[in-house]
């Protein structure tokens, strides 16, 4: 007699693993398409949308359809494997498939909560995002198809144990280990993307960057002469440059793709000297982004035309952030005020340190000469301690270091908290012009004549 502990399960008829083959085989093909339509709608939410606008590069259309082809391999062998006659190829498509979803039931709390944050998000301002909303019903439905399809496949696998567990551990193997080579590939992506982006971002911005550093350049040069020689005026023309200039003047044609240089000069009008003058850098057209007139003249302000580069928008001409902002005079001066008022008994100190100079937005000072001067990359300040009398007041002198590259104007703050400036290469002193408050607030200057074409 056999042992009833020996006694075999029963395998499904042919007839009912025939059926049940074919319903799975269906099935399969359900969770490819609920698989391409969540896709669909999550690629285009407004929420992804958003993402894109906000900068975040995009991985290159490689990884995506790798991504697509490691999904797609499950789907396409146990359809293949449940579509053969032989039980033991179908056992192990139907491992195969309970494998692959199986997988995903462990996953898909995770991916649904996932969706439904997404969902919030989109919801956040207004109603819900169509397309999330489409995208966490279609992954709902996905999940109770995976639920149904791994019961399916376990039955079918009765056929043959051994071959239905070895297409199990297979899939298994092929996710855990795609799934890590995927995620590699896809940090490459992202950086080759990133790096894609600030190389095509440096090319946009190259020519303009290359016509106002020349500007820039020919404006120190000019300012430089006429601070050594101020009886003279300035050049009537600078092509051809006059016989004694000592600057690289390159307004040929074509010199700077994209940018046309000119250079005004200003006449007085009582006396018909040359005081003043504007250098331009032109674009040669509208329409591409960050590329807007830029113009100096002797103050050593740049003034841009923005944004001249968008169509139905009226451009205005703003003072460029530049050296008032990066000098820091102003926040450095309010710092040492904050200080004398809270724990100095509103008494200048004597020297600077760490907490008179505080925190500064945009680049913190190396303190030298015991705290009389403060270097940073292109600034030099010169701390002026209270005089005779007078305890509660200081000064700052603020120089541009890299004259002609990185800066134009110097800074005075004085004792009476007047901010004075200049434009030529040296320190600023009280017998200076003040500063423009349009320096300040990156606004337009009221004295400006300029209009772009």
């Amino acid at each position: 007699m056999t042992s009833s502990s020996n006694t075999a399960v029963p395998n499904p008829n042919a007839p009912t693993l025939a059926s049940r083959t074919s319903q799975l085989r269906t099935a399969l093909i359900a969770a490819l398409v609920a698989t391409c339509l969540f896709f669909l709608f999550f690629l285009g939410s407004i929420a992804l949308q958003h993402r894109l606008q906000e900068g975040q590069p995009s991985p290159p259309v490689w990884f995506f359809l790798l991504g697509f082809g490691f999904l797609l391999a499950p789907y396409i062998i146990s359809w293949l494997l449940l579509s053969n006659r032989e039980q033991e190829r179908i056992a192990a498509g139907a491992g195969v498939a309970c494998g692959f979803f199986g997988a995903f039931v462990l996953v898909s709390p995770y991916a649904f909560t996932v969706t439904l944050l997404f969902v919030g998000m989109s919801a956040w301002n207004g109603p819900p995002n169509p397309g999330m909303v489409a995208a966490e019903l279609t992954l709902l439905v996905y999940m109770v198809m995976s639920l149904w399809i791994v019961w399916s496949a376990f039955r079918i696998g009765k056929v043959q144990w051994s071959t239905f567990g070895a297409g199990v551990g297979a899939t298994a193997f092929y996710l855990f280990v795609g799934f890590e080579l995927l995620i590699a590939a896809g940090n490459q992506a992202q950086q080759q993307a990133e790096h894609n982006r600030v190389q095509a971002n440096m090319d946009l911005n190259k020519p303009a960057m290359l016509a106002g550093q020349t500007i820039v350049s020919l404006t120190a040069c000019l300012l430089r002469n006429h601070m050594l020689h101020p009886e003279a005026d300035y050049p009537a023309t600078l092509n051809p440059h006059p016989a004694d200039w000592a600057c690289d003047t390159n307004f040929a044609p074509n010199a700077f793709p994209g940018f046309t240089l000119e250079y005004e000069p200003l006449k007085d009008a009582a006396t018909g000297r040359v005081t003043d003058f504007q250098l331009t850098a032109m674009p040669d057209r509208k329409g591409i982004r960050g590329r807007d007139p830029v113009m100096i003249d002797g103050r050593g302000i740049i003034f841009v035309d923005y944004p001249w580069d968008m169509e139905k928008v009226t451009p205005k001409v703003m003072v460029q952030q530049g050296d008032f902002f990066y000098s820091q005079i102003e926040a450095l001066k309010r710092n040492i005020e904050q200080y004398m008022k809270e724990k100095n008994n509103r008494m200048a100190p004597a020297t600077l340190n760490a907490e008179a100079i505080g925190g500064l937005g945009h680049e913190r000072p190396t303190i030298e000469d015991g705290g009389m001067r403060l270097e940073t990359r292109d600034f030099e300040t010169l701390y002026l301690p209270p005089e005779a009398g007078n305890p509660g007041q200081f000064a700052l002198s603020v120089q541009c270091k890299s004259y002609g590259q990185n800066c134009l104007r110097s800074y005075f703050a004085d004792y009476d908290g007047s901010i004075h400036a200049t434009g030529e290469p040296r320190q600023a002193t009280s017998q200076d012009p003040t500063f423009f408050r349009c320096e300040r607030f990156f606004g337009e200057c009221p004295d400006i004549i300029w209009d772009p074409i």
